[in-house]
Parts: structure tokens; C-alpha cells; sequence
């Protein structure tokens, strides 16, 4: 009898023993976050992955980064112990024209093993925000002032202020006909427009030598002025 429980304790033990190596090993129990999308607009980093089924809770979220220079990896700056399924990293200094890596786990009582994304050149991967778009009204006539995307210490596009070129759409606002301009300037004067008629227009931007073409910028409206002394029209929210 006492041989018979001693077997049944033995097989309970030998049955538990992977279990808990497992938990004690790094918890492998726990799946890795998977589909992690890195999104790069101007100068702008933003991570988004999905989480696996049982990661629910109390589970957080956590990213290594490793430069070409590294041999270790280093904590990703504004991506640790994350609660959602994003993360901005715009703080981390970059050179834009170099690979980076990146890897992330999920943590709970335990940690994920680490899922490795693809490795990336930001350069390549960023894309083209809305340019800054500003507007004067004259008599019959827009003048459109173009802000290049990013900020001036744009470090993305610091090579590149001076080569962007720009796609207009404008239209009045009473008609659902569009007339495109393209190729203007970061200064293009619309001229032989309707005297106090309200247009609206959107541009972009794009590097034609890094085959980048932007988004367009939020809709601007303004009133055309019929004043031949040069009066400036408004604008409209």
C-alpha cells in the first residue's frame, strides 16, 4: 500500500515539474505580443502591436532597442511597462539613415519570450506629414505661404527643407468641382479668381528623388476681396 503512494506521489511530482520550470525559466507560458507595427510620420515613432488572448489583467508591455553600434540591448525610452498596445518613442535619438532593431514582451507574475520586429531604416520607413499652409486673400487672387512638414529641427528631414515639392486642390466652396495645381511653390500666387467668393484647398508635400508623397493638410478656407487697393480677406473656420 505504502509503495502504491509513493508511486502516485512520484508521477504528481514528475507531471508538475515542467510546469514549473517553465514558469521559473521566463514563463513561457505567457505569449509574446505578435503583428507589432512600427509607424514613422515625419518625426514621429509610434509602435502598435495586438495582444494575445491571455493577455488580460494585469499585463504590461515592454521594448528593447539595439543601434547598429550596440551589441546589447537597451530599454526603449516611452515604451515601458506599457498597459495599452501603443507606445511613443519620438525621444529616442536616432540617425534616420541607419538600421535600428526592436523586441518586445509581455509581463505579468512572468515574462514572454521576446518577440523580435524586422529591422528598419527610419529614413525608408517615414513617411510625409501634412505641410503647414498659410493664406492671404488680395483682390480676385490667394497667396499660399507652405510651412515644409515636420518642425524647423526636423531631424527626418533636415537634408530635405529645400526639396520638397507641393500638390494644390482647390475648389469653391459652393462647388463640388475640384481644379488641381500642381508643382507649386512654398510661395504660389492664385490670380483671375471670383471677387468675394469663398475657396477652400488642401496641399501635400513630396520628395520626388526619395519616391515620398505626403498626405494632404487640413482643408483652409478664405474669401477673396474685391478691394483694388489690396485689401486681405479673412479666414473662415
Amino acid at each position: 500500500m505504502m509503495v502504491t503512494l509513493l508511486g502516485a506521489t512520484t508521477l504528481v511530482l514528475v507531471t508538475l515539474a515542467p510546469w514549473v520550470l517553465s514558469a521559473a525559466a521566463g514563463g513561457k507560458n505567457l505569449k509574446s505580443p505578435q503583428k507589432v507595427e512600427v509607424d514613422v510620420i515625419d518625426d514621429n515613432f509610434i509602435l502598435r502591436w495586438n495582444r494575445s488572448e491571455e493577455s488580460v489583467g494585469n499585463v504590461t508591455f515592454s521594448f528593447d532597442c539595439q543601434k547598429p553600434e550596440m551589441d546589447n540591448w537597451i530599454k526603449l525610452p516611452g515604451c515601458q511597462n506599457i498597459t495599452s498596445t501603443k507606445c511613443n518613442f519620438s525621444s529616442l535619438k536616432l540617425n534616420v539613415y541607419e538600421e535600428i532593431k526592436l523586441r518586445i514582451r509581455a509581463e505579468k507574475e512572468n515574462t514572454s519570450s521576446w518577440y523580435e520586429v524586422d529591422s528598419f531604416i527610419p529614413f525608408r520607413k517615414a513617411q510625409i506629414g501634412p505641410p503647414e499652409v498659410h493664406l492671404e486673400a488680395e483682390d480676385k487672387a490667394i497667396v499660399i505661404y507652405i510651412s515644409p512638414p515636420g518642425t524647423e529641427d526636423s531631424v527626418m528631414w533636415a537634408l530635405d527643407r529645400s526639396s520638397f515639392t507641393y500638390s494644390l486642390v482647390i475648389w469653391k466652396n459652393s462647388s463640388s468641382v475640384e481644379e488641381r495645381i500642381v508643382n507649386i511653390y512654398s510661395r504660389h500666387k492664385i490670380s483671375k479668381l471670383s471677387p468675394e467668393t469663398t475657396y477652400c484647398l488642401k496641399v501635400k508635400a513630396a520628395l520626388l528623388t526619395s519616391r515620398k508623397i505626403g498626405v494632404y493638410s487640413p482643408v483652409h478656407c478664405i474669401k477673396t476681396t474685391v478691394c483694388t487697393l489690396g485689401g486681405r480677406g479673412r479666414w473662415i473656420t
